[in-house]
C-alpha cells in the first residue's frame, strides 16, 4: 500500500503509539492529520477550555517536529465534519488506509462507525486500534459476560488478566518514504480566539516522560500517603498527558510494575489501581453511554434538583464561605487542574450543600480542565452526585469543614491560592467565620466584606440531601 493517513486525536505522541505504528508498517508513505473540530475548540464552542486548547495545541507543535524525522508531514485541518475532511485528504492523497486509536465516547464512537461506512463506500480501509487502554470493550467482563459495573471486582478481574505483555513498549514507527505533502502550521491558542494562559505543567510527549520519570524517581513511593493532600506534591500529575495522549498508558503501567505494583509495594500498588479506576470508568462510558446525560442508577432519573443560580453562581465565582471549595475552584480556574480531593469535595458540595444538578457541574470542569475525559468526569461528577456506578451512598456527605481539616491541616493550600486568609490563624483557617470580629480586622478578612459569609449551613444543607434521595 502505497499511502495511509494516521488521525491524531487524543495520542499526540509518537512513541509507542499503536494505530502509528500500524499505519507505518501498512504502508509506503504516512500522512499525519489532527482536526480542529470547530464544535469542541473555538472559545466561543464552550466545550474546550483555554488551558486544554493551550496544552494540546503545544504538544501538537512537539510532535510535528517529531514526525518530520521520521518523513511524516502533519495536516492541521479545520472542520464542522471531521469525517467528510479526512476522507477528501484520503482522496487527495490516494490513501489506502485511515488508522486512528479508538476513542470510547458515544460522539466519538459515532464519528468512527460513520468513517469506516464512508471510506469503504470510497474503496478506502479504516483501522480503529486499542491504544488508550490496557483492557478494552469486552476483555474484562463477568462469568456471566456482563459489564463490571462495580470497581473492586473489574479490578480483581483486570488484575488476574494482566501480563507485563499487556504494558509491552510499542516503540518508534518505521521511517516512512517522505510524502510530499508540506506539513500545515499549528494555530496557536489565541488565534481561536481564547484568552493567553500559562501552562503549570510542560505540554507534549518530552515533557510528560520527564514528569513520569520525575515521580518515579522521587516520589511513587509516597504516593498512598500523599496523594491526598492538595499542598503537597504528591501524585503522579500524568492526567493530562493521558487525556492528550502524550504519555501511553503503557508506559504509565509498566512504570507502576517495575515499581513493584503487583507484589505489594504500598505508592506504586496504589497508583495502579487509580489507572485502573481510569479503565473501569471509559469501559462503564462505552457500554452504558446514556450515563454522559442520565443517572446510572435509574432510580435517580427523576430526582428535582432546584439548581439555586445565586448559589451555582457563587461556587463557580469561588465566593461559597467554604475556604477549601473556594480554594479548589481558584486553583482550577487559575491553572486548569484541581486535585483529586478536591474534585470530590467540590462536586458534592455543589451536588449535595447546593443541591444542584450534577450535570451543570461536570459542564463546567469541561471547560475548566486541562485534563478533561468525558469518562472519568461523568464518572467522578455522578459518584459524588450519588448517582453513578459505585458511587459514594447517598447519606455518605462530605463535610467541607472536617475534609480541610484532614487534606489540608496547617492551611497551606488554602493560604496559596486565597491571600485574603493569608493571615487568619491555622485554628481558623477553615472556619474563618468564627473568628471574634476583632481578629477579624487583625487580620484583614472580615467575614462578609473582605470573603464571603458561608452561603449554606453545611448540616442543614446535609439533613435536606439526605431527605431527598431517601424520598427520592
Amino acid at each position: 500500500m502505497e499511502n495511509a493517513i494516521h488521525w491524531f486525536r487524543r495520542d499526540l505522541r509518537i512513541h509507542d503509539n499503536n494505530g502509528l505504528q500500524l499505519a507505518a508498517r501498512r504502508a509506503g508513505a504516512v500522512i499525519g492529520v489532527f482536526v480542529i473540530d470547530n464544535r469542541w475548540f473555538p472559545a466561543d464552542a464552550e466545550k474546550t477550555g483555554a488551558f486544554q486548547a493551550t496544552f494540546w495545541l503545544e504538544s501538537l507543535r512537539e510532535l510535528a517536529t517529531a514526525l518530520d524525522r521520521h518523513h511524516i508531514p502533519l495536516r492541521i485541518l479545520r472542520s464542522d465534519d471531521p469525517v467528510k475532511s479526512i476522507l477528501n485528504l484520503a482522496r487527495e492523497t490516494h490513501a489506502g488506509l485511515i488508522t486512528f486509536n479508538k476513542d470510547y465516547e458515544p460522539q466519538q464512537l459515532a464519528m468512527d462507525r460513520r468513517l469506516a461506512r464512508e471510506a469503504a463506500k470510497c474503496g478506502i480501509e479504516t483501522a480503529g486500534v486499542k491504544d488508550a487502554v490496557i483492557f478494552e470493550e469486552f476483555e474484562i467482563l463477568t462469568g456471566s459476560q456482563s459489564t463490571y459495573t462495580v470497581f473492586t471486582p473489574y479490578k480483581k478481574a483486570w488484575l488476574a488478566k494482566f501480563t507485563p505483555d499487556h504494558a509491552e513498549d510499542g516503540g518508534l514507527p518505521r521511517i516512512s518514504h517522505r510524502h510530499p505533502m508540506p506539513s500545515d502550521s499549528v494555530p496557536t491558542a489565541e488565534s481561536l480566539g481564547y484568552a493567553k494562559v500559562t501552562l503549570p505543567i510542560a505540554a507534549g510527549e518530552v515533557g510528560g516522560s520527564a514528569m513520569l520519570s520525575e515521580f518515579v524517581r522521587h516520589r511513587v513511593g509516597y504516593y498512598k500517603k500523599d496523594r491526598d493532600y492538595p499542598a503537597i506534591p504528591g501524585t503522579s500529575a500524568q492526567s493530562s498527558h493521558l487525556s492528550a495522549g502524550t504519555v501511553s498508558v503503557r508506559q504509565c503501567v509498566r512504570a507502576a510494575v517495575q515499581q513493584g505494583a503487583l507484589r505489594g509495594c504500598g505508592g506504586a500498588e496504589h497508583w495502579l489501581s487509580e489507572l485502573i479506576w481510569r479503565e473501569f470508568y471509559k469501559m462503564v462510558l462505552f457500554h452504558f453511554p446514556h450515563t454522559v446525560r442520565q443517572a446510572f442508577q435509574e432510580r435517580y432519573n427523576h430526582l428535582t434538583w432546584s439548581n439555586p443560580d445565586e448559589h451555582i453562581q457563587s461556587w463557580m465565582q469561588g465566593h461559597t464561605g467554604y475556604p477549601i471549595v473556594d480554594a479548589a475552584i481558584r486553583q482550577i480556574q487559575t491553572t486548569g487542574l484541581m486535585h483529586n480531593r478536591l474534585r470530590m469535595i467540590t462536586a458534592m458540595f455543589l451536588t449535595k450543600d447546593l443541591d444542584t444538578d450534577w450535570r451543570i457541574g461536570e459542564r463546567c470542569f469541561m471547560r475548566w480542565l486541562m485534563d478533561y475525559d468525558q469518562a472519568s468526569n461523568v464518572g467522578g461528577w455522578q459518584w459524588s452526585a450519588g448517582t453513578g456506578t459505585d458511587a459514594a451512598p447517598y447519606f455518605r456527605i462530605m463535610n467541607p469543614i472536617l475534609q480541610a481539616q484532614r487534606y489540608d491541616p496547617q492551611g497551606d493550600f488554602v493560604r496559596s491560592m486565597l491571600p485574603v486568609l493569608a493571615r487568619v490563624p491555622t485554628k481558623f483557617i477553615h472556619e474563618p467565620w468564627i473568628m471574634p470580629i476583632s481578629l477579624q480586622r487583625e487580620c484583614g478578612c472580615v467575614i462578609g466584606g473582605d470573603y464571603p459569609a458561608p452561603i449554606v449551613d453545611h448540616g442543614k444543607a446535609r439533613e435536606a440531601a439526605i431527605m431527598k434521595f431517601q424520598v427520592g
